[in-house]
């Protein structure tokens, strides 16, 4: 039995859809239905199965951002994020992911009870794991066919 990656499919799906579909409705309403089907398609492609290598970067940057707190921090507060950062699992993906986002939202609690000069190299290592996540986030949405929408 042959497997088609999800991706594969829906550009199919949209390609068929573009290709052989639109070119025969006639009417707006119909058209500007399935542009909307279309749009609905293109921006659930990267998000019907989260991609692997999509959650790698996430959680290679977050552990990252957890090591670079831990050199700015002394004590307690860098073993604690120390600790938490070697209870972090390998495998798999999706769990792994998971237990660093917890343990980014507890060293982001820690670090608001440091003193200020302390705390803000401590919070700029997250601030730039968050920043670069937020455009790994933002890189996978597919512009808008509201345009295409309305013309029907």
């Amino acid at each position: 039995m042959m497997l088609v990656p999800l991706e594969m499919m829906v550009d199919g799906l949209v390609r068929t859809l573009t290709d052989n579909v639109m070119p025969n409705l006639t009417s707006r309403f119909a058209r500007g239905q399935l542009f909307a089907v279309i749009d609905v398609l293109r921006n659930l492609r990267d998000r019907i199965d989260e991609r692997a290598s999509l959650l790698d970067e996430e959680s290679e940057s977050a552990a990252a951002a957890l090591a670079r707190v831990a050199a700015h921090l002394s004590g307690s507060a860098a073993t604690d994020v120390r600790a938490a950062l070697a209870a972090v699992p390998g495998a798999p993906t999706a769990n792994r992911l998971s237990a660093l986002r917890a343990a980014l939202a507890t060293t982001l609690a820690a670090i608001d009870t440091l003193p200020a000069d302390a705390a803000t190299p401590a919070r700029a290592a997250i601030e730039q794991h968050l920043a670069a996540q937020t455009m790994r986030d933002l890189a996978v949405l597919k512009p808008s066919m509201v345009g295409e929408i309305s013309k029907g």
